[in-house]
């Protein structure tokens, strides 16, 4: 193998590999998404390209959702800061510029399909100007973060407060990518919701299932973020003699924050794309917000049960899929009133945390 050839192996593992990794999880949220919108008795991709042609609401979703989804895999390969270090030494000029550009092509294979298969050639324009306005993002280095002395008035809002922090400063990428699922999420229910002409309680009961589903793919990032502040906390919570359920409370507080942040802007989606009423919308607000924060119980007492397991990143994202599915058996259960119960089991399932 030549010293280029060498440079252009390395160079693809530190970066494409990486953003591959990443665009995985972008891939496996369209994929469910896309199993409710273009199943055997729902939409055409054409009929939902030209509904984003020609609705504007339809269309700024649309768009910005998949923006803040693969932006956070486009900086990976614009600014290749893993592979800093190769671009001091003697390599190919161009070569990784071919390659990273096929690579935001590729990895955004989801998005190029539909519309292709939607619009053909003016589709292939919408994702051209589409992937510019990534590549800008992309480019954007944010101002840092200014910080000043913390004023936390007990144990438990310190705890709350560096959690907050370590999502701030650790997981930037994944806070994007998850508000572009949690847009994606509140498209897929107003779709179906639409396309079914649902309105009231059966509306709120089929749109909150749809949201718990698809809000998977953007959670897990953040709780594993979650979880390495609880641990890194844990000799500071020990030597000043902090009540283990304090600790736990603060994840729970950490990943209600996320999940009910998401579950708004996924009720907001789903009222644009499905010109929901104020009385339907209500009803998907009480619905959808309940099983959002019996959901972050549920996801923390998964995290807790597992905190020092070598495969916690696993057991994460099963964890996730089998709380979306308590939510989703117990709405199809018990309707609208199958919130409650949902919340009522993950109280008591938090309940039996260890002292």
């Amino acid at each position: 193998m030549t010293g280029d050839a060498r440079w252009m192996d390395v160079w693809t593992r530190a970066v494409i590999v990486p953003a591959w990794r990443r665009a995985s999880a972008v891939w496996v949220g369209t994929a469910i998404a896309g199993g409710v919108i273009f199943g055997p008795s729902s939409m055409h991709p054409a009929e939902l390209t030209g509904l984003a042609l020609h609705h504007a609401g339809v269309g700024i979703t649309l768009v910005v959702t998949w923006v803040l989804v693969f932006a956070p895999t486009a900086r990976l390969i614009v600014r290749a800061e893993a592979a800093a270090y190769l671009q001091s030494l003697p390599g190919p000029l161009y070569a990784p510029r071919w390659i990273g550009g096929g690579a935001l092509i590729g990895l955004q294979l989801p998005w190029l399909a539909l519309w292709i298969v939607g619009e053909g050639l003016l589709g292939l324009a919408v994702v051209a100007a589409v992937t510019l306005a990534i590549l800008a993002l992309a480019r954007w280095r944010p101002p840092p973060l200014r910080t000043g002395w913390p004023g936390w008035r007990d144990e438990g809002s310190a705890l709350r407060s560096i959690h907050v922090r370590a999502l701030r400063r650790r997981a930037g990428d994944a806070l994007v990518r998850g508000a572009g699922l949690s847009l994606l999420a509140g498209a897929t229910a107003g779709l179906f919701v639409r396309n079914n002409a649902l309105a009231g309680p059966d509306a709120a009961v089929v749109g909150t299932s749809v949201i718990a589903i698809v809000l998977v793919p953007a959670e897990v990032g953040v709780l594993l973020v979650i979880l390495a502040t609880h641990r890194t906390t844990a000799w500071m919570a020990a030597s000043l003699g902090i009540a283990y359920r304090t600790r736990a409370l603060a994840v729970v507080y950490a990943i209600a924050l996320v999940q009910l942040a998401a579950t708004v802007i996924a009720i907001a989606a789903a009222s644009i794309l499905a010109e929901l009423d104020g009385a339907t919308v209500c009803w998907l607000a009480g619905t959808a917000l309940t099983v959002a924060a019996a959901s972050a119980m549920g996801c923390a007492r998964v995290l807790l049960a597992a905190e020092d397991s070598p495969t916690i990143a696993a057991r994460a994202v099963v964890g996730s899929v089998v709380v979306a599915a308590a939510a989703v058996l117990c709405l199809g259960l018990f309707g609208e009133a199958g919130a409650g119960a949902f919340a009522a089991t993950c109280a008591l399932a938090l309940l039996t945390v260890r002292s």
